[in-house]
């Protein structure tokens, strides 16, 4: 039996996993009682599991006689601060947690890698290659989760990584598999704005920090249109504004800001901060106002291995042939701590798309309506199948 056709017979426990998973989410770095049901199963399948003090990410090893090389195939446990709405396919398993839903898919994510494992251990496909499974935390909360299980040693005496993401706007089972860059480096800043305040009536008086603010916002905007190249990847969004209380008549002293900021180039990103900066102050003092600016660096770019793609692509074609493979987008500009992993070994991250207009699925990771269509998912983990049988 070939790597698909035996994922699709384990289609129900995937379908399955993944539903137990999304019901009880927990968010970045508090993965506790996922990290449990992920170590039950994997002892459950005789799999010694490695764990660690003060984080829940970890691993489990499968030896092949003879074998010289080791795969490692990666999923992430964390959901997201947010609630979700119903409707749709997933009205029967919600969330159970108020403010915590997994709305980005690593409930999946989990599901596809623990079937993947069962039937390597099980020896339904035969793995031609020594394999770790690795089970990350806090993928979505900075610093993340990989930098702690890199310095665990997640990596020693790995050859390769692998690790793939649910998109729901692609079509069902296909995949985008793209060598060099995928998805962007992801920062965030923040911005205060400081004058003084007073009564709305006697504007004159007072430093009013809410205008200086708007003036930051169209300055911020401007140095991405004007100030970098057409063709570079650099997105600067600023995405909370606070600032004054409840009264309609009261001026503050301050207003907040904070944002983020995406590229792909690594010269960009290292003068990005001093152009914000520059351009944050000198907005606010147009104003008579102050500017002060915070610049906190996340996860660098992820870059796919050429070599490594390559296979990643091959084992897409073994799986559904050219038809599999969806023609690759631009790079994202979301951000992934697989990155620390690809920065120390050759590997590949790829998408697996999830969606299916006829069954209504198709919003965004983080949408609070996400959702994926379950007969895609056999189509991941016989997608890590195929890369362990290949010899």
């Amino acid at each position: 039996m070939n790597p698909l056709e035996t994922a699709l017979g384990a289609g129900s426990e995937i379908v399955s996993l993944r539903r137990d998973f999304h019901r009880s989410p927990e968010p970045s770095f508090e993965e506790a009682e996922t990290a449990q049901r992920v170590a039950s199963y994997l002892e459950g399948l005789g799999l010694e599991v490695r764990r660690f003090e003060g984080f829940h990410g970890l691993w489990a090893d499968l030896d092949v006689p003879g074998a010289d090389r080791r795969l490692l195939f990666r999923a992430d446990m964390d959901a997201l601060l947010m609630d979700e709405v119903a409707g749709g396919t997933k009205d029967s398993f919600l969330s159970t947690r108020p403010g915590v839903a997994h709305c980005c898919g690593h409930d999946a994510h989990m599901a596809m890698l623990l079937v993947a494992a069962r039937l390597l251990v099980e020896g339904a496909v035969r793995p031609a290659c020594n394999l770790r499974f690795l089970f990350q935390h806090a993928e979505e909360k900075p610093p993340g989760g990989a930098l702690d299980l890199c310095g665990a040693g997640c990596l020693e005496g790995v050859d390769e990584v692998y690790g793939l993401h649910v998109i729901p706007p692609l079509p069902s089972g296909t995949f985008v598999v793209q060598e060099g860059p995928l998805m962007a480096a992801a920062d965030d800043f923040e911005i205060i704005v400081r004058g003084r305040g007073g009564h709305a009536a006697m504007p004159h008086l007072v430093l009013d920090p809410i205008p200086a603010a708007a003036q930051v916002v169209s300055a911020v905007q401007h140095l991405v249109s004007r100030r970098t190249g057409p063709f570079g990847s650099l997105v600067v969004s600023i995405c909370s504004i606070r600032g004054g209380g409840e009264a309609n008549n009261v001026i503050p002293d301050e207003v907040r800001m904070l944002g983020t900021a995406r590229t792909l180039d690594p010269e960009q990103r290292e003068r990005l901060p001093g152009m914000l900066e520059e351009c944050v102050k000198n907005a606010a003092a147009s104003c008579s106002c102050e500017g002060e600016f915070r610049y906190e660096r996340g996860y660098p770019v992820l870059v796919n291995d050429p070599g490594a793609t390559a296979r990643a692509r091959e084992a897409v074609r073994a799986l559904a042939g050219d038809p599999g493979l969806f023609p690759s987008p631009s790079p994202l500009m979301a951000g992934e701590d697989f990155a620390y992993y690809l920065q120390q070994r050759p590997g590949c991250y790829v998408f697996l798309g999830v969606g299916n207009e006829t069954k209504g699925i198709g919003s965004p990771n983080h949408a609070t309506d996400f959702d994926v269509d379950e007969d895609a998912l056999p189509f991941g983990t016989a997608w890590f199948l195929q890369l362990a049988n290949r010899r």
